[in-house]
């Protein structure tokens, strides 16, 4: 009674040495049950940041005890990255090239994600983003929350078309870590997650429909962005990724102040549902919305995940078949991507400021988008 976890212990690893316990590290499993059941607290089990972080169990060490990637379980999620306390992980960044492309005349547009707002600080206010990314050289910014708005209504008519007739529950696309993941670890329910194209994608191909031979940089919080861009099949529509760190990055290297930058127009064209794709939930309530404006009498059971632990919890209810029916909604990053691995706030500050801006869209359901029309024209 008075050594709980020796009695606990499944491997006989704890023994009693002059009235203390001590842990044979030989014949420990690492299990954690001794933790569990001390009641003074004096187990503690210590674990690298950077692994402790990852949903994907990618991160290990080698026989010299250095930590390692295992990259056929990586979906660039960038967790370990933001978890690392020494800096010693690192993503690829195109801020050089980005650069490069300026200054040799190209017209560069920036595709913005919703989660922008906030993150430059208190002094880079909604209406100062334009003028002061054309600061930096950018011909123009467009809103990715109108390809989120398109993304919405793509994945709205997948669901109705396809669920329960064709397939059990339907996942969304629009996170390509988590996306990636359930392929990765679910390959069974690859073709039950919605075949609509990101935002990111949507939004650069639009761009590029009315801009010729423009190049499109998406700015935004996530790190598996960067992967996303260079697949085979999108590297054509998105030239460069860079997070929001990295554009703050340049803001100071300009010595921009916000405080001085003259306002500009504010950004109008997307809509309510499409800038709260940032945020976990956000996702799954566009697409209910959108749902029951197409369809009133539809009733849409939802899950939403945040963080790849959580994300492969919901996976492994619906292989269990408690999820038929459901929409279900995957973010690899915990709170969404307010939280991703390029963001500088605090992602509570960045979900308050940006539920504030979803309130300035003169429209709130992304079926009501007047981008809608080009939907099949971006298929093309």
């Amino acid at each position: 009674m008075a050594h709980p976890c020796k009695e606990i212990c499944p491997k006989g690893a704890i023994s009693i040495v002059h009235g203390k316990s001590v842990i044979d590290q030989e014949k420990c499993i690492k299990c954690g049950q001794c933790a569990n059941a001390c009641p003074y607290g004096a187990i503690n089990k210590m674990e690298r940041p950077c692994a402790k972080a990852c949903g994907m169990d990618a991160i290990g060490s080698d026989e010299l005890g250095r930590a390692t990637i295992n990259y056929d379980k990586c979906v660039s999620c960038g967790m370990c990255l933001v978890n690392c306390p020494f800096g010693a992980i690192a993503d690829k960044s195109q801020i050089f090239q980005v650069i490069q492309s300026i200054k040799k005349g190209d017209r560069v547009i920036a595709a913005v994600a919703p989660a922008f707002v906030g993150q430059f600080g208190p002094d880079m206010t909604t209406d100062k983003l334009k003028p002061s990314m054309k600061l930096l050289g950018f011909d123009d910014v467009v809103e990715v929350a109108i390809g989120a708005d398109l993304c919405t209504i793509e994945e709205a008519k997948d669901f109705m078309r396809e669920v329960p007739e064709h397939q059990p529950f339907m996942a969304t696309s629009c996170c390509p870590a988590w996306s990636v993941m359930a392929k990765k670890l679910f390959p069974d329910f690859a073709p039950y997650i919605s075949m609509a194209m990101t935002p990111m994608v949507l939004t650069a191909r639009l761009i590029k429909k009315e801009h010729k031979n423009c190049k499109v940089v998406f700015i935004g919080p996530c790190a598996a962005k960067k992967l996303e861009a260079s697949r085979r099949t999108i590297r054509s529509d998105v030239d460069f990724v860079l997070t929001f760190e990295e554009v703050m990055g340049m803001f100071e290297a300009k010595a921009i102040k916000f405080a001085e930058v003259a306002a500009g127009p504010e950004l109008t064209e997307a809509t309510a549902d499409g800038r709260g794709f940032a945020v976990s939930g956000g996702v799954a309530n566009a697409v209910v919305n959108a749902i029951h404006k197409m369809d009133p009498d539809r009733e849409v059971k939802v899950m939403a995940a945040q963080g790849l632990q959580d994300c492969k919890k919901m996976l492994m209810m619906a292989k269990a078949g408690k999820l038929n029916g459901y929409l279900l909604e995957g973010m690899a990053c915990p709170g969404g991507c307010v939280a991703g691995a390029g963001t500088l706030q605090n992602p509570v500050r960045a979900t308050a400021a940006l539920n504030k801006y979803k309130a300035t869209a003169p429209q709130k359901y992304a079926v009501e988008s007047k981008y809608e029309i080009t939907l099949n024209l971006l298929h093309e």
